[in-house]
């Protein structure tokens, strides 16, 4: 994702070398990839929430071994961020007038 390649990209590449969904599926969904891309989990750090109001309580991290710096991760967040076509200010949410591509120039 951040060498460039969209979500879709990553989901062909994934089928092109044979790799399985975690679902063990051969196909690919695309909100899979997304909340890989989201999971801080993959940093090994775990998130937990207050079972009532649904809010976070605290952070634990080093709970296991990560697969992925902090700094990847927040620069993935980053990169989403461009990325998206959805704004929000004070009017709401509102979608942008571009369209991204995945190709560097």
């Amino acid at each position: 994702f951040l060498d460039g390649a969209s979500v879709l990209g990553i989901i062909k590449k994934l089928s092109e070398a044979g790799i399985p969904s975690p679902a063990g599926k051969e196909q690919w969904n695309k909100r899979a990839i997304e909340k890989m891309l989201e999971n801080e989990k993959y940093t090994g750090t775990v998130s937990l929430l207050d079972s009532a109001t649904h809010e976070y309580e605290f952070q634990m991290k080093e709970c296991h071994q990560p697969i992925i710096t902090e700094s990847d991760f927040r620069a993935v967040q980053e990169e989403k961020k461009k990325r998206s076509n959805v704004v929000i200010n004070d009017d709401g949410k509102h979608r942008r007038n571009k369209k991204y591509s995945s190709k560097k120039k």
